[in-house]
């Protein structure tokens, strides 16, 4: 079936999302992008799991095609336009998926909407120790210097070309710098506000099964170390996978992700 975009109103303007799939005789999934990316960072992947279920992968406000608060918000403030979409959706469930920044939505949501949410899965978990969690942020309050340095975009340029290891071609490349470079003066915003939240209480409360894979990526070491707040948390340790998870989609992670679903 044929991805779509979608919008609906929320408190900062406009949501936007994709959605693929038509099977619902299985719970819906819903993804949530790191920063500053949008849903279109998990486009094969969603082609891929869509098969046999609704898959849904909004732009976070302030990234892709959704309206940008005003000012930096919460991953709480930013939370509650993801619910508005979860109830404009009208499905009585529906299964989880966050990377990075992703993660945090996914958790606060499950906090907010306990009898909505089925299943978690969640790698790349940013848990940060609370006394560094300041000087992280710190490292974002300043709006990227798209003016100020004229080597600024070009240095971004060549650092994505370097990301062979993410398994993208030169088309997608260029693809995924667009999404970064439509966020704009906010794009830090999500950054921020993951630095701001209060990760391991929310996810010591979370009670729902979670799937945490661990591949070889840069929150492995703390994904390891957020698996222990969890109530209910599977690990799964894939060592041997450096590509990008939802670009390449190893056929052992979709499996696993199918199996844990279903």
């Amino acid at each position: 079936m044929t991805r779509t975009a979608h919008y609906i109103d929320c408190q900062f303007g406009q949501l936007h999302y994709y959605q693929q799939g038509k099977n619902e005789k299985n719970v819906p999934l819903i993804c949530f992008h790191m920063s500053p990316y949008s849903g279109r960072y998990y486009e094969k992947f969603q082609d891929n799991i869509s098969a046999d279920r609704v898959v849904i992968c909004p732009d976070t406000p302030g990234y892709g095609g959704s309206s940008s608060p005003n000012n930096p918000a919460s991953i709480e403030e930013i939370t509650k336009a993801i619910v508005q979409l979860v109830n404009s959706l009208g499905y009585e469930q529906v299964d989880l998926l966050g990377f990075h920044t992703g993660v945090l939505i996914a958790a606060e949501l499950t906090r907010i909407l306990p009898d909505k949410v089925r299943k978690l899965i969640l790698p790349g978990i940013p848990l940060v120790p609370p006394e560094k969690r300041p000087i992280f942020r710190k490292n974002y309050e300043t709006p990227r210097p798209y003016f100020e340095d004229k080597n600024f975009l070009s240095n971004k340029w060549n650092e994505s070309l370097k990301s062979e290891k993410e398994g993208w071609n030169n088309e997608r490349k260029v693809e995924m710098f667009g999404e970064v470079m439509r966020a704009g003066l906010n794009s830090n915003w999500g950054f921020m506000a993951v630095f701001d939240y209060d990760i391991e209480n929310c996810l010591a409360s979370i009670e729902k099964s979670v799937l945490i894979p661990i591949p070889d990526e840069m929150l492995a070491a703390s994904s390891r170390a957020a698996a222990s707040l969890f109530k209910n948390a599977e690990v799964i340790e894939m060592p041997h996978i450096q590509a990008d998870l939802f670009e390449r989609c190893p056929l052992e992670f979709m499996n696993k992700i199918r199996e844990f679903l279903s």
